[in-house]
C-alpha cells in the first residue's frame, strides 16, 4: 500500500468516525496503516481565482423540451436572438389519401407555452416571424447553435404571409398551397415508415425578424414540443358499405416539433470579453459571455503553491475544493429574480472541440457532490464543489493539460426523471439568464478554497 493510498484510507476512516457522533471515539482508528513516524495534518488554503471573461462560442443546439424563438435586447449585454427548427411527423401511420385527393388548404398552429421578457410593456409586443421549409436533414451537422446556414432551407416562406406572434396562446398561420401539396403527396408507405417521410420532408425552420434599432426590450417565446400542429384539409372519395362512392371533406393532422428541436441562437455580449476583468464578471446564458478559468493557469498556480510551501515533497490528498463566485445586492430584486440563474456550475468542453465548435459538459463530480452551485441569497454567492477536477490537476503533469480542461462557469439545467427518480445535469441551452458577478479586483472576489491533508514525519 502506497503512502497516498494509506493516507487516503485514514481520511475516510476519520470522516466516517466523525459523521457518527454517538459512537465512542476510538483513538486507535487507522493505527498500523501509516508508516511509523508519519503524522497526518489537515490544512486549508484560499486562492484568488485566475478568471477571465470569454464568449462561449458555439454551444449545443439540441433541445428535448421546447423550441425557442424571439429576440431581446439589453443595454449592457446586447441582443440575443433565437430561431428554431424541428420535424414534422404524421399523427397517423395508416392514412391513404386515395387516388385523386383535392387540396382545400392547410394551416399551422403554433402553441406558446411561456415567454421571457424584461419589461412588462414588452409582454404582448408583436414579433414577426418567417416559416421556411428545411432542405437539409436535421442531423448531427446541426448540433451547434451556429450550425444553421442559408442554404439549409428554402428562402421562400411556406406561409401565405409573415405571421405575427404576440406571446400567448395559439397562433394560426395559413400555409401556401405549394407546401400543402407536398403534405398531400404523402404515400401510405411514408405514413407507415417515418424515415421515408423525413427523407422527403425534413422539417420547418422558424426565423424571427431582427429588432429595429438599438432599443432595449423584446421577448423570447417557448413553444412546447408536440403541441404545435399542422391541419391539412382535403377532399377525397370514400367508398360506403353499400358500394357507393361519396366525395367528402376531411382533415389529416401532422405534429410540428416532435421529440427534438434545434435552437439556433446568437448573443451580442462579445464586447464584454476581458482577459483582465476588474470588479465585475459577466455571465450570460446560451452562447453569451461567461467566466472562464484556464486549466493551464490554474495548474501553474497550484504547482507554485506546492513548491513555495514545500508540499510537493509530501503526499497530499485533497479533501475538498470549493469554487465561490460572490455577487452584490441588486438594486431591483424583481428584475434580478427574472434574470439570474438558479444554478451555475463548472463545465469543460469536448476534447474534440475547437474555438468555434464547443460541446459543454458539467464536471463528472456533479453527480456525487452536495454543493452543485445553487445560488445562496443569504451570503450572496454561488459556490460549487470541484474536488475531483482539482485533484486531477494536482496529479497531472503540466504537459497533459490542454484547453479542453478549461472551466466555463455557466447556468446548469437540473432535470429529474419521474419514472426512475434519477437526476440529470446538463448545460442549460434552453433558458436565457444573465447576471453580474464580482470580479477579481472586487472586495468579495472569486476564490478557490482547498481543504487538504498532508503526511509529515
Amino acid at each position: 500500500m502506497s503512502f497516498k493510498t494509506a493516507f487516503y484510507a485514514v481520511l475516510i476512516s476519520a470522516a466516517a468516525a466523525a459523521a457518527v457522533s454517538c459512537v465512542e471515539n476510538n483513538r486507535e482508528t487507522g493505527s498500523g496503516i501509516l508508516p511509523d513516524g508519519y503524522v497526518p495534518e489537515v490544512g486549508m488554503m484560499t486562492f484568488d481565482v485566475p478568471v477571465t471573461n470569454r464568449i462561449s462560442d458555439s454551444v449545443q443546439s439540441s433541445n428535448s423540451t421546447n423550441m425557442l424563438i424571439g429576440t431581446i435586447s439589453d443595454p449592457l449585454f446586447g441582443t440575443v436572438t433565437s430561431n428554431a427548427a424541428s420535424y414534422i411527423i404524421p399523427y397517423s401511420d395508416s392514412t391513404d389519401f386515395g387516388t385523386d385527393p383535392e387540396l382545400i388548404g392547410a394551416y399551422i398552429t403554433l402553441s406558446i407555452d411561456s415567454t421571457y421578457y424584461l419589461e412588462s410593456n414588452q409582454e404582448g409586443i408583436h414579433q414577426r416571424i418567417r416559416v421556411y421549409r428545411m432542405t437539409h436533414e436535421l442531423d448531427s451537422t446541426l448540433e451547434f447553435c451556429n450550425s444553421m446556414k442559408p442554404e439549409y432551407y428554402d428562402p421562400v416562406p411556406v406561409t401565405v404571409s409573415d405571421p405575427v406572434v404576440y406571446g400567448t396562446g395559439q397562433i394560426r398561420i395559413d400555409l401556401t398551397d405549394e407546401f400543402a401539396s407536398e403534405l398531400l403527396a404523402t404515400t401510405p408507405e411514408e405514413f407507415e415508415d417515418l424515415e421515408l417521410f423525413l427523407e422527403r420532408i425534413n422539417g420547418l425552420y422558424l426565423e424571427v425578424e431582427e429588432p429595429l434599432g438599438n432599443l432595449s426590450g423584446g421577448r423570447l417565446n417557448y413553444l412546447n414540443l408536440g403541441y404545435s400542429t399542422i391541419s391539412l384539409d382535403y377532399r377525397t372519395d370514400v367508398e360506403r358499405s353499400n358500394g357507393s362512392t361519396e366525395r367528402i371533406d376531411t382533415t389529416e393532422s401532422f405534429v410540428f416539433g416532435y421529440y427534438t428541436a434545434l435552437n439556433f441562437f446568437t448573443t451580442g455580449s462579445g464586447h464584454l470579453e476581458n482577459s483582465m476583468p476588474g470588479d465585475s464578471l459577466f455571465l450570460e446564458g446560451l452562447s453569451g459571455v461567461k467566466p472562464h478559468i484556464s486549466a493551464g493557469d490554474l495548474k501553474s498556480m497550484l504547482d507554485s503553491w506546492l513548491d513555495e510551501t514545500g508540499l510537493d515533497d509530501h503526499a497530499l490528498i485533497l479533501s475538498r475544493a470549493e469554487l465561490t463566485f460572490p455577487y452584490e445586492m441588486p438594486q431591483d430584486y424583481e428584475r434580478f429574480n427574472a434574470e439570474h440563474p438558479d444554478i451555475i456550475y463548472a463545465f469543460t468542453s469536448d476534447p474534440a472541440s475547437n474555438d468555434t465548435l464547443r460541446y459543454y459538459m458539467p464536471l463528472e463530480e456533479v453527480f456525487n457532490v452536495y454543493n452543485i452551485g445553487i445560488i445562496n441569497r443569504s451570503t450572496m454567492q454561488y459556490s460549487m464543489d470541484i474536488t475531483a477536477y482539482v485533484q486531477q490537476l494536482l496529479s497531472a503533469d503540466a504537459s497533459e493539460i490542454d484547453a479542453s480542461m478549461d472551466l466555463w462557469i455557466a447556468p446548469m439545467l437540473q432535470l429529474s426523471d419521474r419514472n426512475t427518480g434519477e437526476t440529470y445535469y446538463s448545460f442549460d441551452n434552453q433558458n436565457y439568464n444573465k447576471i453580474i458577478l464580482n470580479g477579481p479586483t472586487a472586495e468579495r472576489k472569486p476564490t478557490l478554497t482547498l481543504t487538504y491533508g498532508v503526511m509529515r514525519k
